[in-house]
């Protein structure tokens, strides 16, 4: 099966796709973008995790608000509450077809499970 446009939005991506003990590695703000271009309006706050479900690359998951941990949170394993995955194509410039895939991950809640 090909995807295009159309489909790729159809495929659901399961939270069990990253694996279980991700680990917290970095947290920064994510802000609003107007015309392309960020403002000084922070969204909410993205927290980075190892994956080893993903051979250990790294996924940015995405909650809005005011942050819920901090930096002193980096290193411990986290859970997140309603965790949404979901593919993404970016395409070759000039050229018909999809480059590559990626992931891009929402949640609505985390918490730290070995505090």
């Amino acid at each position: 099966m090909k995807l295009n446009k159309s489909t790729i939005s159809k495929v659901k991506v399961s939270a069990a796709t990253v694996g279980e003990n991700l680990q917290l590695c970095a947290i920064y703000p994510y802000h609003e973008y107007v015309n392309n271009a960020p403002t000084d309006t922070i969204l909410g706050y993205s927290y980075t995790v190892i994956c080893p479900g993903l051979m250990f690359n790294k996924l940015s998951v995405k909650i809005s608000g005011k942050p819920l941990l901090d930096e002193n949170s980096c290193g411990h394993f986290v859970k997140f509450a309603n965790l949404k995955l979901k593919l993404y194509p970016t395409y070759f410039p000039d050229k018909n077809g999809i480059s590559v895939m990626n992931l891009s991950a929402s949640a609505d809640n985390v918490t730290v499970i070995n505090g």
